[in-house]
């Protein structure tokens, strides 16, 4: 019997070798078609060491002028040979402390992130090695993809079988984004410090790493706290791994005092900065030098930037609003100015971008969700107080009377109206219509979100906006024009694209006739224009955020004060003073109604103004 069993299993072996033979050919092909496919479009390495230089990159307006420049302080190629130990030691301590142990992909170092993330239930660690770094941020887009984190694997393992690990690191050093506009180590020392890479400190090479992780948050000139808190854990890993002593950690925390760095002036770079992030998922800037023609009118960026000051110097600093934002888009989705904050110099972050809590703003989601559902301006429905459990929101400087129409609720901003609409309609519905318009930050889904509570950032919230004047077609804000290089080759153009219809224009029509009244007799009112213009104020508890947001064809603003640290500001902001007078002040101005003082020379007619805005729109 054992023979025989014997014989069967030698007869199935047999058999089964030409079908396992057959298997693992058919894989092999299968596997190097899929390598084929994540390499294909990879880029060009064969001289990378020879590229040395970042590319220069000049923002102009959409007519023509320069706004700004990135990568203009590129100063020399370096090599890690040529600097002092402690500043590519400062690199290594922060970013990649087993840079010289692994060979490209610290597969170590992602087990060990992946547990310290589980624990923590949250991304708080990365695993990604300098050379990863390299490859992701210099050489491939943006985009979160399989695809593209596989090209990043294959890349780094590629990198380090080319190169040692002192041409890597030089080759990093060279071209990696300090902020600012300077690329490179040797343009960042110039940029922050006034000298050359070779001659920086310690502590100055701590202060350079420690930008890296972030350069908008840990910018020396913009963040000083963050940045000094940032040297301080970079000194401390330094220590940690031997590259100094302790005596030299505290020498170079001395050099603290003395360092005094004087920030540029420039208010277009909340806009270019913006736009260099979105220029990463259109092209791969390499070393060719780039001209972008973008989407801002300096005019209306101009006047933008004055409104947002005299309106904080005027009525808001008294009143306890540190500071405001302002965007504007035109009917394409096209950004023409963005303001984000009272001074780029004195804070950095783009205030435009930022999630807060919209208040009464955020309502528009609610009724248009209503009225989809077939209610109409007209319907009837209950304003009397409500509680949901232990919740029960309350009317702001309201007395109820028992029932009134949806267009009164909308225009007198009634909570406990906005509630019910909600408990209609389903609070799901409401945030899956935010979402469909062109919200992308993660909303909660209780009935305080239809009030506003979650955060949102007013560029997204004004784009939905814009959603409504273009009668239900979606409105995604971009802008970039076009890319070209120094030789005049087109690397990128924009194309106006038929958005996704995610609003009946029927509906939209009755929203319109709301916002019109709103301006008219409700809580808008002193944002009226002489034009026909659509807006909804919004309000967050304790004031801690005022907004404003509406149109006027073919211009949707957003306006937002409010303060970096959450503070309530006093009673007398709400989004139906500061930002709705802000508001109606940049609209007077841009249209021609209104030319605020001494300022004649940045203002053109009317007609003139409107001719910019229509040579745009044509192009795209």
């Amino acid at each position: 019997m054992a023979a025989k069993k014997k014989t069967i299993f030698k007869r199935t072996s047999k058999g089964l070798r030409p079908l396992l033979f057959s298997f693992l050919i058919f894989s092999g092909v299968i596997g190097f078609f899929v390598f084929l496919f994540f390499i294909h479009d990879m880029p060009d390495l064969e001289h990378l060491e020879t590229k040395g230089r970042r590319a220069s990159i000049v923002f102009e307006s959409y007519d023509g002028k320069n706004i700004a420049t990135y990568g203009d302080l590129f100063k020399n190629v370096v090599t890690v040979d040529t600097l002092p130990k402690h500043v590519s030691n400062a690199v290594i301590a922060i970013e990649d402390h087993r840079f010289y142990h692994h060979k490209g992909v610290d597969f170590w170092g992602i087990i060990r992130a992946m547990g310290i993330n589980l624990i923590n239930r949250r991304i708080v660690q990365g695993g990604s090695t300098l050379t990863q770094q390299l490859a992701k941020n210099l050489f491939l887009s943006q985009s979160k993809s399989i695809k593209r984190k596989i090209q990043e694997f294959i890349l780094a393992l590629w990198l380090e079988k080319k190169f040692t690990k002192k041409q890597i690191l030089s080759i990093y050093l060279n071209r990696v984004y300090f902020g600012s506009g300077a690329y490179g180590i040797d343009a960042a020392a110039y940029k922050f410090f006034g000298k050359r890479a070779k001659q920086l400190t310690v502590y100055e090479a701590a202060k350079l790493a420690g930008i890296l992780k972030s350069p908008t948050v840990y910018s020396p000139f913009y963040n000083v706290a963050k940045s000094d808190e940032r040297t301080k854990l970079v000194l401390s890993k330094m220590l940690e791994e031997k590259y100094i002593s302790e005596a030299e950690m505290k020498e170079a925390m001395q050099e603290k005092e003395k360092l005094k760095l004087s920030p540029p002036i420039d208010e277009n770079r909340y806009f270019t900065d913006w736009v260099l992030e979105q220029m990463q998922n259109l092209i791969v800037i390499d070393t060719d030098d780039l001209i972008v023609r973008t989407t801002l009118d300096s005019r209306l960026q101009t006047n933008a930037t004055y409104v947002i000051r005299d309106s904080l110097k005027d009525f808001g600093f008294k009143n306890g609003a540190g500071q405001m934002a302002l965007v504007a888009l035109d009917k394409t989705g096209a950004v023409r100015a963005m303001v984000g904050g009272h001074t780029y110099s004195t804070s950095q972050y783009n205030r435009t971008l930022a999630l807060r809590s919209f208040g009464s703003a955020f309502k528009f989601f609610v009724y248009i969700a209503a009225l989809e559902h077939g209610m109409d301006i007209y319907d009837q429905i209950s304003d009397m107080p409500l509680t949901i459990g232990s919740w029960s929101p309350r009317n702001y400087h309201y007395e109820s009377v028992g029932s009134i129409s949806l267009m009164d609720a909308f225009i007198k901003s009634v909570n406990t109206c906005a509630v019910r609409l909600t408990q209609k309609v389903g609070i799901d519905t409401v945030i899956d219509k935010a979402t469909q318009m062109g919200i992308s930050s993660e909303l909660s889904r209780n009935y305080a979100s239809a009030l506003g509570a979650s955060g949102v950032n007013l560029l997204e919230m004004t784009s939905c906006y814009g959603t409504v004047m273009k009668n239900g077609e979606k409105m995604t804000p971009f802008g970039i024009i076009s890319i070209k290089n120094q030789r005049g080759k087109e690397l990128y153009r924009a194309h106006q694209k038929k958005g996704e219809m995610v609003v009946a224009p029927e509906v939209c029509e009755k929203m319109r006739t709301m916002m019109r009244e709103l301006l008219v007799r409700g809580t808008g009112k002193r944002a009226k224009l002489p034009i026909d213009a659509y807006g909804k104020t919004g309000t967050s508890n304790d004031s801690r955020d005022a907004s404003f947001i509406g149109f006027a064809y073919p211009l949707v603003v957003g306006v937002w004060a409010g303060n970096d640290d959450n503070s309530p500001m006093k009673p007398a902001v709400t989004g139906g003073t500061l930002p709705a007078m802000a508001w109606k002040d940049f609209m007077s101005i841009a249209f021609g109604y209104n030319t605020p003082k001494s300022r004649t020379d940045i203002v053109t007619k009317k007609s003139h103004k409107r001719r910019k805005l229509s040579s745009l729109i044509d192009e795209l």
